[in-house]
């Protein structure tokens, strides 16, 4: 855990600062425990999120209870899904600052700061709006009563600080209910001791405010005394210090709001039941009071639509909206555009590896051993491989130069591959020359493209036994520039008889050209450039 001396700087941090991938812009607020920042969140092409950071003080990071509060505030407002609950995105750690909360940036302001500005400018909060806020912070109260852990067991959430603070209505007309710090779980980190009293004491219920016990039932309390002054433009039980405050919440008489306005008399009885110091005479459960304000809303003109809402924040909430928007666009103009570690300009150059990879994949692809320069070129600038030209347009003095630069050193094996490529395919080049019949390629023969022609046929060759006794009685190798004999033009005249066949196997054998000895081939290695060389 971080030292108080390496923390003294986490009560005003400055734009720019980074907690992890987020990056401070302004600060927003500060409470008891803990200063609110805007910061933006940045991402993968140019992704960029506006959230608040919730960061606990100073002298408060290294308490062991209060870090405690920190950590059971984001374990449980992260299990609260719905929308009119401010939502809690992530809690994280850094040494300068200790911990801190990351949570969805809300344009707008809390609802006391909406009755403060309808205060100054002499007017009150539109009924319909009121109930409008009320409506949707009941909902979001009722999901954290009702949450539940993994195996369906009740939690018995009760938020202990309902308060005009922290109903956060943003530009969109839409209320959200914030700051679970105090609240009370059954499997909190932290218990509250007996006696030990939290919240605002002028937003408490009697019960919690004199013995420290709360309920569901209290926090619906502390949303009649907001319904109440939304209303009536009054503080309910405000009062000059602490003593007298909690003996107007004891003991105070509770007017109803027809006593301020005439026109609000429907909603007398949903307070006074809201309102009442008996638990028991209150309501129950947060759906039950919701439904009872929207039951006594139609005679006072009914709840307001989340635009109207939006117009009544953009009007009482202006000049803290204009002061916010300005810190935030002073502060991207001052730190700019942070660097897209994903444009394009700032890719790295291919590894010495990548290069020989996919080097050596492109010389084994060709079993001739052709090493293509142009997809090598293509495939060291991570462009686009030519493809070969086809075969009847090829030009032999279009293909580009092999590259003069050498491979990588940075390991031997692409080197090896490449040079175990090239004689693979020499190798294979030689075995198909191997292949080839010997002799001289005369017209008529498959490789001339020509049909074969009487006067341009080939001798048949002699039988193997004649063969031997020709090459052993000849003194000297003869040169194979005799004329091909014509064959008969009668089959059967061609057939010597049986009398006639040794005559006629001594004239062929005199009249046949003797093959001249050539001396044992040396194989040689070819490296082949022409990829469609015949």
């Amino acid at each position: 855990m971080a030292s108080p001396a390496t923390l003294s700087g986490a009560a005003a941090l400055s734009p720019g600062h980074r907690l992890g991938r987020y990056e401070i812009l302004a600060k927003l607020a500060a409470g008891g425990m803990a200063i609110v920042y805007v910061a933006r969140a940045h991402g993968a092409g140019g992704f960029e999120r506006l959230v608040a950071l919730k960061v606990l003080h100073a002298n408060l990071a290294y308490e062991d209870e209060f870090i405690k509060m920190f950590l059971d505030e984001a374990r449980l407002a992260a299990r609260i899904r719905h929308p009119n609950v401010v939502p809690t995105i992530d809690i994280s750690d850094t040494v300068q600052t200790g911990f801190f909360l990351v949570m969805d940036y809300i344009e707008g302001d809390h609802l006391g700061a909406l009755l403060s500005g309808a205060h100054k400018a002499g007017a009150r909060l539109p009924v319909g709006v009121a109930l409008r806020i009320l409506v949707d912070g009941l909902s979001g109260l009722g999901a954290a009563h009702d949450l539940q852990d993994e195996s369906g067991r009740p939690l018995n959430l009760v938020h202990r600080d309902v308060s005009p603070h922290n109903i956060m209505v943003g530009l969109d007309g839409v209320a959200r209910l914030t700051d679970f710090g105090v609240a009370k779980a059954e499997d909190r980190l932290t218990h509250t001791r007996d006696g030990q009293v939290k919240g605002k004491l002028a937003y408490m219920a009697p019960e919690q405010a004199s013995t420290g016990r709360s309920d569901a039932r209290s926090d619906l309390f502390s949303a009649g005394i907001i319904l109440w002054e939304c209303l009536t433009g009054r503080r309910l039980f405000r009062a000059e210090s602490t003593a007298a405050t909690l003996h107007k919440l004891m003991h105070g008489e509770i007017a109803p709001p027809s006593m301020v306005d005439p026109a609000l008399a429907p909603l007398d009885g949903v307070l006074a039941r809201a309102l009442a110091r008996d638990p028991a005479m209150r309501f129950a459960t947060s759906a039950e009071f919701a439904d009872a304000i929207e039951e006594a809303a139609p005679a006072v003109g009914g709840l307001a639509s989340s635009r109207t809402v939006s117009k009544a924040v953009a009007e009482f909430a202006q000049t803290r909206i204009t002061r916010d928007r300005k810190l935030i666009e002073d502060a991207k103009g001052k730190l700019g555009k942070r660097k897209d570690p994903f444009e394009a300009d700032s890719i790295s150059e291919p590894s010495s590896a990548d290069l020989s990879f996919s080097s050596s994949s492109l010389s084994f692809s060709k079993l001739s051993g052709v090493y293509s320069s142009g997809s090598a070129t293509a495939v060291n600038s991570l462009g686009p491989a030519t493809p070969p030209p086809a075969l009847g347009s090829f030009d032999p003095t279009a293909l580009p130069p092999m590259p003069s630069a050498r491979p990588p050193t940075g390991s031997p094996m692409p080197r090896l591959l490449l040079i175990v490529a090239l004689l693979a395919s020499a190798l294979l080049a030689y075995f198909w020359w191997q292949q080839q019949p010997a002799g001289t390629v005369v017209e008529g023969t498959p490789e001339s493209g020509q049909p074969p022609s009487a006067a341009t046929q080939r001798a048949p060759p002699p039988a193997p036994a004649e063969a031997a006794a020709q090459v052993a009685a000849s003194p000297a190798p003869v040169e194979a520039t005799a004329a091909p004999v014509a064959p008969p033009a009668d089959p059967a005249a061609a057939t010597p008889s049986p009398q006639e066949k040794p005559v006629a196997a001594q004239k062929a054998r005199s009249k046949r050209p003797r093959a001249a000895k050539r001396p044992p081939k040396r194989p040689t290695i070819e490296l082949i450039d022409n990829p469609y060389r015949q």
